[in-house]
């Protein structure tokens, strides 16, 4: 017993999940041979209990999604134009003025008359015109992908477990302005045998949440041979709580596991997850743990 709990805190310490945890496990364990060889079903973030940061390439200061610019009012101003105005027969409308002279004098021929000139008969048109308005650019939305563990481990019996379909329960709210579509969530997990062997699913689905998007049909692994770990395909509206399911199908037995969940956080904030389905009774039977585990 003693050789695999080293070799089972070998696996989890490479993946840095709880390492100081399970150190100090194993250092009682030297002392004692009554030890606990179980660790609880947990859940927590990327700071929490010096884990191992999530997806290295999540972008987590990343805008939070900014709501639709609000319009501007069209823009007026008064606009005036010279127009010419024309007689019935389409000729332009002409009067006579006085010819002035460069002091101002009205002009006179040698017979002493006032000399004039025909002048084009003009209008001042003034109008109201709306000035085009340029709309502010509303702002791309921007993911922001942020990262849950799940883990447990029990040595205790010196047996695998073997547990089928839903395994844990994530309870996600959808937030209220966030667009229409497809929120993906990723699936991550790291896998141990009583032997202390790393088991490697032969294919993870990952799971999405459909929001206002119409309907989703869900994950059929019906005919998957290996083993296989697959989120839920669900649809729902902006504001829903939801519950996402991980699932397994074909478990070869395992008795310790760590499994990263990510989400879209500016679209889902995470509430809580358990365990759930026939993995719930293995963890609420581990001696330290068990039971719901919130933000």
């Amino acid at each position: 017993m003693k050789n695999i709990t080293k070799r089972i805190v070998a696996i989890f310490a490479v993946l840095a999940v709880a390492a100081a945890s399970f150190a100090s496990c194993q250092k009682k364990e030297e002392e004692s041979t009554s030890a606990p060889m179980q660790y609880p079903f947990e859940v927590g973030a990327a700071a929490d209990n010096a884990l191992t940061p999530g997806d290295p390439n999540a972008d987590l200061d990343a805008a939070d999604p900014v709501a639709p610019a609000t319009e501007a009012e069209p823009a007026t101003e008064v606009a005036t134009e010279v127009e010419e105005v024309t007689e019935a027969d389409g000729q332009p409308a002409t009067v006579y003025v006085p010819v002035t002279e460069a002091d101002g004098q009205e002009a006179t021929d040698e017979a002493g008359g006032t000399v004039t000139e025909a002048v084009k008969v003009t209008n001042i048109v003034t109008s109201i015109v709306t000035k085009p308005v340029e709309t502010p650019t509303t702002p791309a939305y921007t993911a922001k992908e942020d990262g849950r563990y799940a883990m447990w481990l029990d040595i205790s019996k010196d047996e695998n477990f073997f547990f089928e379909d839903e395994m844990i329960t994530a309870t996600f709210k959808v937030k209220e302005d966030i667009p229409d579509g497809d929120y993906q969530i990723r699936i991550s997990p790291d896998l141990s045998d009583v032997a202390g062997v790393a088991i490697y699913p032969e294919k993870t689905i990952d799971g999405v949440i459909r929001v206002n998007n119409g309907e989703i049909e869900a994950v059929d692994v019906s005919n998957e041979t290996g083993m296989v770990f697959y989120g839920d395909a669900i649809a729902c509206k902006q504001g829903d709580t939801i519950d996402f399911n991980i699932n397994i199908k074909n478990n070869s037995g395992l008795v310790a596991f760590c499994i990263w969940f990510y989400f879209d956080s500016n679209a889902l904030e995470f509430v809580e997850a358990h365990p759930s389905g026939e993995f719930e009774k293995i963890a609420r039977d581990t001696d330290i743990g068990g039971g719901k585990i919130k933000e």
